[in-house]
């Protein structure tokens, strides 16, 4: 498989403070682990983390070369970010074997304007934005896209319903809903008779 090759420096795991320096000398602390070997402690540089992190690129395939030693392939595994900042603040990455699946988080990507809500009148609401999948290296999308112009009104579209690239598998749950077109609810002309006679009992008392 091929590999983007991205710098990283051992370090030793301390208090919040030296995480603070590392940020603030533009390194990111990181881990990096998976089978078959202890978590190393890492930090990479800000400005190289974020080429690999652009968009469509999020499971760019790497060789980490730690201390100037290659031979360390991963994918980026998970990525947190300041809640108010959403500055980059740790980023984990997980060893990875071109023969071996693994699990990851992709965003789903809906495109058009659904016949159901154009000329039906319905509702739509996208309930999920990403799906987990298992593939193996080569074979994981950045994106998962999917053209919804042909839908009509009461559908439900779940996670199992989902073409999938060849050589990926489903890792959410298969009724995971990824979006509905529902149709409005009509406004009632009249009351219910439950409501009618709820109505007519304070008259009826008078």
């Amino acid at each position: 498989m091929e590999l983007t090759t991205l710098k990283a420096t051992s370090r030793v795991l301390g208090a919040n403070r030296e995480n603070a320096r590392l940020r603030k000398a533009g390194q990111i602390p990181a881990v990096y682990y998976g089978k078959g070997i202890e978590a190393q402690n890492l930090s990479v540089a800000d400005t190289d983390l974020r080429k690999v992190l652009a968009p469509g690129k999020r499971y760019t395939l790497l060789d980490l070369e730690i201390d100037g030693k290659a031979g360390n392939p991963a994918i980026v595994y998970n990525v947190q970010k300041d809640a108010i900042t959403q500055k980059i603040i740790h980023v984990d990455f997980i060893k990875i074997a071109e023969d071996e699946f693994v699990k990851v988080r992709i965003p789903v990507k809906l495109s058009g304007l659904p016949i159901g809500v154009k000329t039906q009148g319905g509702v739509f609401a996208q309930e999920a934005r990403y799906l987990v999948l298992a593939a193996k290296p080569a074979c994981i999308p950045a994106v998962l896209d999917m053209d919804i112009s042909n839908f009509e009104t009461n559908v439900t579209f779940y996670a199992k319903d989902f073409k999938l690239p060849e050589g990926v598998q489903l890792a959410s749950v298969p009724r995971t809903v990824i979006f509905s077109i529902s149709s409005k609810s009509k406004k009632k002309d009249a009351a219910s008779p439950a409501e009618a006679a709820a109505a007519a009992a304070p008259a009826a008392a008078q």
